[in-house]
């Protein structure tokens, strides 16, 4: 975290080099919502089940998230306002191994996290430019600003990945299925994206393709945008001109339950390894291909069966038209 080596991590495929400080501030206002969408409908008792005794439940790592999440931001407060400032040893955490099972209750975990990750968010947004330079000594070495935002953003994302791995573990969250790709959708910016024959997935995204708005899309979390073929016919058989492609996905997917989507569901598309985040918000963009130009049909609140999901990519590959979508591999 001195800014100088950026921080990268084989197992969840961060590198600190994709990640912009507004994309740091987005993930982290969002970061309630992301668990309140990965545990929405799962029992209590599940979310406070270890997968294995040595592996926190999904609530342990939430209220463990939420605290490094409130440490971090306390750091970088001093950082951010005097250069050169020396800090304290944060706290040591203990593993699984050293603590009893909690039983912890969903809603105030969900709660820590959303005040927590808004609350950094709020301090980043709020810093001066020229501060996200300076660096903070601890008695390890050096800590630079920007490094230890982003070191935030990657031990909340990891502990998303492990808490998506052991809900699939334990068979709650989405159930597994198998659908197939119809179309690989690609596009210089803008909507509609054009069938491509092969795609090449990288951790960014699909390469070849471009967003025009670089503002609301292609940060790491967005990589791919996944959409329903299944939902694209409902609404072309209501008599909406919609195609493959029309609405800004890059994959085009068949005979996925696609309202037991969730954040945290590992799809393997080709030889891909997808990770859902988040839904995407609809857009003006859109409304062209409704009869009425209502474009918030897309909305998740309103028809989470018609909404496109963004995805990390955790592990690249190539997919293509009429390649196995696992759900949960």
């Amino acid at each position: 975290m001195d800014g100088r080596t950026p921080e990268r991590c084989v197992e969840c495929g961060f590198d600190a080099t994709r990640w912009r400080v507004a994309d740091a501030i987005s993930l982290l206002d969002a970061l309630g919502r992301w668990w309140q969408l990965a545990i929405d409908g799962v029992e209590s008792e599940a979310l406070n089940r270890r997968p294995t005794p040595a592996v926190w439940s999904t609530l342990e790592y939430g209220v463990h998230s939420a605290f490094v999440t409130a440490v971090i931001r306390i750091g970088l407060a001093s950082i951010l306002v005097e250069d050169g400032c020396h800090l304290p040893d944060p706290p040591a955490a203990a593993g699984a191994d050293d603590q009893a099972v909690s039983d912890l209750d969903p809603t105030t975990v969900v709660a820590a996290l959303e005040r927590e990750g808004q609350a950094l968010g709020a301090l980043a947004l709020g810093a001066a430019p020229t501060a996200w330079a300076h660096t903070g000594e601890l008695p390890t070495g050096p800590v630079q600003a920007e490094a230890l935002l982003l070191h935030a953003v990657h031990d909340a994302t990891h502990h998303q990945l492990d808490v998506s791995r052991g809900l699939a573990t334990l068979g709650a969250g989405t159930p597994p299925g198998r659908g197939r790709v119809v179309q690989v959708n690609a596009s210089d910016g803008g909507v509609p994206k054009r069938a491509v024959p092969i795609g090449q997935i990288a951790h960014d995204g699909l390469v070849g393709d471009r967003q025009a708005d670089g503002k609301h899309h292609g940060r790491p979390f967005q990589a791919l945008c996944l959409w329903s073929e299944d939902a694209r016919r409902e609404l072309a058989d209501a008599g909406h001109p919609v195609e493959p492609g029309s609405v800004g996905e890059n994959l085009t997917v068949a005979g996925i339950d696609w309202r037991s989507l969730r954040p945290g569901t590992r799809l393997q598309a080709g030889t891909a390894l997808l990770e859902v985040s988040f839904p995407a918000i609809p857009c003006h963009k859109q409304a062209r291909w409704f009869t009425d130009g209502d474009f918030a049909r897309l909305a998740y609140e309103q028809h989470p069966q018609w909404a496109r999901w963004y995805a990390w990519v955790r592990e690249p590959g190539t997919v293509r038209a009429d390649d196995p979508v696992v759900v949960q591999p």
